[in-house]
């Protein structure tokens, strides 16, 4: 797989997840958020198409 640069973008459910997360220092959920949601959009953004 070549490595680009990519901008992903977040709903705002997932933003307000994110700070939640933060805020609550809730690293399971936030390993999870990275596993389920971010995975999946990098995996999408470096797919040639």
């Amino acid at each position: 797989m070549r490595l680009k640069p990519i901008v992903l973008t977040l709903s705002p459910d997932e933003a307000q997840e994110v700070i939640r997360m933060d805020m609550d220092a809730d690293s399971e959920a936030a390993l999870n958020f990275v596993r389920t949601v971010l995975a999946k959009k990098v995996k999408e953004a470096l797919k040639t198409h």
